[in-house]
């Protein structure tokens, strides 16, 4: 299981990029992707397992950081990839409501009202558009810049650029794709596996297990 879970995170690390990236082109080049059909359908889904697997790439940074780091930035790195998480949480259900919407819509009028219908209950637009989304910017950013060691400061650079980029344009989100791709692709080998259930924890220094 420890194994799988590895191999999982750092596939996280090269397909949450790509399946960014597979959105964005999709909602840029393929017609009648910003409206009820089997484009928004395709492009949404790549968006929603793209940012589930974002969740994952933050707590493979945490664990890299916390592998090699003092507890101050083990004590930032968690609150990273809390910070992270959260706003993994608020962009899979904005997705999930558009797939929702794309689903349940027969055309674009209705889409939008389905949309302004969601939108209108209290907290939701804060919590899953305008703030909670954030997030996960924020907790990517601080988990990048607590790490240390070849590429750190690389990928943190290329990391902001892509979420410059998209701030600018969501037509410019194949562009920031790449640049997430870039950043975290060198980092995969430096994830460590997660520790056995059960496992005992490190024995320190000049002792060894009775």
């Amino acid at each position: 299981m420890t194994q799988c879970a590895a191999r999982l995170t750092r596939f996280s690390f090269v397909a949450a990029p790509v399946l960014l990236v597979v959105y964005g082109s999709v909602r840029l080049l393929v017609e009648g992707a910003k409206e009820p059909g089997a484009a928004w359908i395709t492009g949404h889904f790549a968006f929603l397992f793209g940012v589930l697997l974002f969740g994952v790439v933050c707590e493979g940074l945490r664990r890299t950081v916390a592998a090699s780091g003092g507890p101050a930035r083990r004590a930032v790195a968690r609150a990273g990839a809390v910070a992270g998480l959260v706003g993994v949480t608020a962009a899979a259900a904005q997705a999930v409501i558009d797939l929702y919407a794309g689903f349940r819509a027969a055309d674009k009028p209705e889409m939008k009202e389905i949309f302004a219908q969601v939108q209108d209950v209290p907290g939701v637009l804060p919590a899953v558009y305008t703030v909670g989304p954030l997030f996960l910017y924020l907790g990517m950013i601080t988990l990048l810049a607590t790490l240390r060691g070849p590429g750190a400061v690389r990928s943190l650079v290329l990391f902001v650029l892509g979420t410059v980029a998209m701030a600018a344009s969501l037509d410019l989100m194949p562009l920031g794709g790449v640049c997430y791709l870039l950043a975290f692709a060198p980092l995969r080998r430096r994830v460590p596996a997660p520790p056995a259930r059960g496992a005992a924890g490190p024995v320190p220094a000049g002792r060894r297990p009775a």
